[in-house]
Order: C-alpha cells, then structure tokens, then sequence
C-alpha cells in the first residue's frame, strides 16, 4: 500500500488506486493519514469535518465514512489498513507507505549526509525525496484543518528546496540554479531566503548588477507592503556584493572566484541565508 498526501490525497494497493469516495470520506481519510499509527479521537474527525457547529449525526456519519473507506481498501486488497479503538480510529502504515513520513526520513539523511561533508551524496538525497511531489499536498481538499497541515508540508517541502540550492551553490552550480531561482522567487516574493540564494547565483556568475537589482525589488516590496526592511543577513549580503569583501564559504563549501569591479580576483560572498 502507498498513501500519497504530497500532491492530491490518493492511495494505492498493489498498483490499483482505492476509490476514496466523497469529500467527507477523503478528509477522514487525510487526517488519519496526518497522524499515521496513531489513534485519532472521533471527536476531532467530527471538528474536521464540519469545523465548531457539527450536525447532530456527525459521528454516525463519520462512522459510515469509514465504514466507505475500509470497504475501498477491502476491494482493493487491504481490509484491516483502519484499525477501530475506544475512542476513535487509526490508520496502520509500515515503513515506506506514507510519502510524507517517506520524504522527511530522506530529506533527514540527506542533512546527515550534508554535515558529514558528502554534498553530492545530500544532493542526490534531497532530490529524491523532493521527486515525492505531484502537486500541492492534498489539493483540492478545501478544509481548514487539512489547508493548514497542507502548509506545513508546503513549508518542509520549501525548506529542502532551499537546502539543496544552498548545496548546488558550494558545488559551483550558479548559472544552472539561476533560472530555477527566478521562478521561486515569484512564487515566493518576501521569502528571503530564496532572495539571498538568487543573488549570491548572480553575483557568482557575474552578474552582480542583476544580484544587487533583486535586493532592491524586495527592500521596496517588504517597506510597501509590510512596513519592513530586509533581514540582517541579506543586508549583510548587499554590502558584501557592493563592496567585494571576501567572505570564505563554510567548511565543506568550495570557494568560487570572481572579479570584483576594480578587477581583482577574491572569493565570492558567502550568506548563510
């Protein structure tokens, strides 16, 4: 059995997708896949489901959801994946049957990787734990509750992107992350992460005045639209680009030279943004 929450919620068993059934079933199903092996009060599907003004039947159409649901796995070949408990439900997955679970252990080895000094190796992890992704988590589940754990994988997921960028950078790879750069940063237009790893691309393929450009597009978004200057970190990044300061990359990171604008040779700057 696989259970797919990174992307549209969808599960198969042996190579035939369960039908899932409606809307009721799928978010009982996605908040049982949320918090696998563990038992889930029926009182909180309840609140799930219908937010703080359930119907009088909530909990015995709950019970028909998944009574629906354990009906689907039994046709497709897993009859006891919904355990029944006191107090609630469980959902039971083994190791590797949950994407979410899945992709968090890899993105954990590839940081160990990653610390242990075998960048490549971490980039190879984060990828194929970031390959996980079809789309966004559980999309088209329109339930506050389940938007909000969707936003938290949506976080994770960005914080490997940003971790991987970071590694293709001490490897040397600025012109190849570029493109793929720009697109974040519009997708995600006050995260400054994103923006500092952006300009530091620029800036180590030569393209200094496109790097200091950036900075300035989001020091006027955030003062326009949020009443904030940027961080001290991507502060610290501009004066290091205008001043060709070298700064020495972190262990493990290879330097990278450049010419500075009065033509000598230094190490590129280095922001642990």
């Amino acid at each position: 059995m696989l259970v797919h929450v990174l992307g549209p919620l969808r599960v198969d068993v042996d190579g035939t997708a369960v039908a899932l059934g409606g809307r009721r079933s799928q978010i009982v199903l996605a908040t049982l896949a949320l918090t696998p092996n563990w038992v889930v009060p029926l009182d909180r599907l309840v609140d799930t489901v219908w937010g703080p003004a359930p119907p009088a039947s909530a909990r015995t159409q709950i019970r028909i959801c998944v009574s629906q649901l354990r009906r689907a796995f039994a046709e497709a070949g897993a009859p006891t994946v919904i355990e029944t408990h006191p107090n609630g439900y469980r959902l039971r997955v083994g190791p590797g049957e949950l994407d979410a679970s899945a992709f968090n252990e890899e993105v954990a080895r590839a940081r160990l990787l990653a610390a242990q000094g075998a960048p490549e190796e971490a980039v190879t992890g984060l990828r194929r734990a970031l390959a996980r992704w079809t789309g966004p988590a559980m999309a088209g589940l329109a339930c506050p509750p389940v938007e909000a754990w969707a936003r938290q994988l949506e976080e994770s997921r960005l914080r490997a992107v940003e971790e991987r960028i970071r590694l293709e950078l001490g490897l040397g790879r600025h012109q190849d992350l570029v493109g793929e750069l720009e697109q974040l940063v519009c997708a995600h237009p006050f995260r400054e992460h994103l923006h500092g790893r952006l300009m530091l691309a620029l800036h180590r393929s030569g393209r200094t005045a496109e790097a200091l450009a950036v900075y300035r597009r989001l020091r006027t978004a955030l003062i326009e639209e949020l009443g904030i200057e940027p961080g001290p970190e991507l502060r610290s990044l501009e004066r290091e680009i205008l001043l060709g300061v070298a700064a020495a990359p972190p262990p493990g990171e290879p330097a990278v030279r450049r010419r500075t604008r009065a033509g000598d040779a230094v190490h590129s700057s280095w922001c642990p943004v």
